[in-house]
């Protein structure tokens, strides 16, 4: 026992001799905290509270730069209330003031073998309002909001809308944080996110429609109406015009309501020539067999027939080429503007949305549906309707509207002219489904066909564009 306790001595003042150089390094070294403990990676080697503060917060106060893409923006610390919070970490600090932690430290140095250092990770504050409210004004300034398609005229039409961006609040705090607590770096990438542009819509459709109307040296009218979806735009669409050969339609569409059967040769030779050559004559024998023999029954029963369905701006006074002593005086809403006159027929008018949608029936009425079924759920079938519109198409008349279209295309139509009024309603059966369009043109007192011809055309061939754009995103 007693050598024992000899070898345990010997021991003690052997391990004192060891390691009282490294407790008086340790004591020489000791500051505001242990030695071996860091303070968010600084070395503090002794030093005073003071110093340690002023160390932490030179580190700490530097500013930061942001990037917004290629934009660079400069934080400072103060902007956002960014503050280290010394007595918080020195607190952490004293605990590791520990007589194990000193008999680790000790021994470490005694055998030229330090432990570890011990790293008291960064303890601050910052406002978030402040940084959020700093990203909202860094987002006011660089964000960018998508661009709708545009129009083109020269091109008649319509680029593409171009996406935008958009700063991730929450994100980009995240990483604003990350460089103010980052001594080294300093620096943060904003995010953002691509912002999709909207879809081309019939709205970009119709500022190029207008932007080509514009140029037309008179009153320009159009109705576009897409079978498919229902859209439809309509520039100056309820204008009165003269009703010309386009009224063809609605007598058509009137026959055969009358009819119980396919027509007869006599009936079918009437239809033919009226829609083939836009016989005035036979347009009139039509209108007697709306009635039994007599056009003026014929034409009033048609007027009826308008109101029916909703055409309140379409009318015959007298069947074609039928002048009274005293010119007609038929009201409508259309005929009574004040801020646009195309000093229209008193005979008989129409209007561009009026004939647009009588040709949009009798497409929908082929397909099996729409207004002419409905109101004459008995007296049209689908059968006659298609049958109708292939009268139609014995137009072979290939300009004006029809020449906006590719070789090749589905479409029927029926136009008219008068020296200062030309008018067409066509039917196309699209890249994305059938659609229907009228364009009505006034130049006082002579217009020349050049001119309508071309203004068209361009309007004819701007839709189409349209559509092949839209079939083309739906694939």
């Amino acid at each position: 026992m007693r050598k024992l306790l000899i070898t345990l001595g010997i021991l003690v003042v052997l391990g004192a001799a060891l390691l009282t150089p490294s407790y008086l390094r340790h004591r020489q070294n000791a500051g505001v905290a242990p030695p071996g403990v860091r303070l968010a990676g600084m070395e503090l080697n002794g030093a005073s509270e003071e110093e340690v503060a002023a160390g932490l917060n030179r580190l700490f106060e530097e500013p930061v730069s942001v990037y917004y893409g290629d934009h660079r923006i400069i934080l400072r610390p103060q902007m956002v209330g960014f503050q280290v919070d010394v007595a918080a970490m020195l607190a952490e600090a004293q605990t590791y003031d520990t007589p194990f932690n000193l008999v680790r430290a000790l021994v470490g140095q005694a055998l030229d073998r330090p432990p570890a250092p011990v790293d008291v990770p960064l303890r601050y504050s910052f406002n978030r309002d402040a940084v959020d409210n700093w990203l909202a004004d860094i987002a006011s300034r660089y964000d960018r909001p998508p661009l709708p398609p545009q129009p083109i005229l020269a091109t008649l039409s319509i680029a593409p809308g171009q996406p935008g961006q958009q700063l991730d609040l929450i994100a980009s705090r995240e990483r604003v944080i990350a460089a103010l607590t980052d001594p080294q770096t300093r620096g943060a990438n904003l995010i953002f996110r691509e912002t999709l542009p909207p879809p081309v819509s019939m709205t970009a459709l119709g500022e190029l429609l207008q932007a080509r109307v514009d140029q037309f040296p008179g009153i320009a009218s159009l109705f576009l109406h897409d079978i498919s979806t229902g859209e439809e735009i309509a520039i100056n669409a309820d204008v009165a015009y003269a009703g010309m050969s386009t009224l063809k339609i609605i007598i058509l569409s009137e026959v055969y309501r009358k009819l119980d059967a396919a027509p007869d040769p006599e009936v079918s030779r009437l239809i033919s020539e009226t829609m083939a050559v836009s016989g005035n004559y036979t347009a009139n024998l039509l209108l007697g067999v709306i009635d039994a023999g007599d056009p003026n029954e014929g034409v009033r029963i048609l007027n009826a027939s308008l109101r029916k369905l909703g055409l309140k701006n379409t009318f015959m006074a007298t069947p074609y080429d039928r002048k009274l002593p005293t010119p007609p005086h038929v009201v409508t809403e259309a005929n009574s503007r004040t801020d646009l006159s195309t000093q229209p027929d008193p005979y008989m008018q129409t209007t561009p949305r009026d004939i647009g949608l009588m040709l949009t029936m009798l497409v929908e009425c082929s397909q099996g549906g729409g207004t002419l079924l409905a109101a004459y759920p008995n007296q049209y079938t689908p059968a006659e309707c298609q049958q109708a519109l292939d009268y139609i198409s014995l137009n072979e008349v290939k300009a004006l509207l029809t020449s906006g279209a590719p070789e090749g295309t589905r479409v029927i139509h029926k136009h008219g002219y008068v020296g200062d009024t030309h008018g067409d309603a066509a039917a196309f059966w699209g890249p994305a489904g059938p659609y229907v369009l009228s364009v009505f043109l006034y130049r006082p007192t002579w217009l020349e066909w050049a001119i309508s011809d071309s203004t068209m055309r361009e309007l004819s061939q701007a839709v189409w564009n349209y559509f092949e754009m839209v079939s083309g995103e739906q694939q």
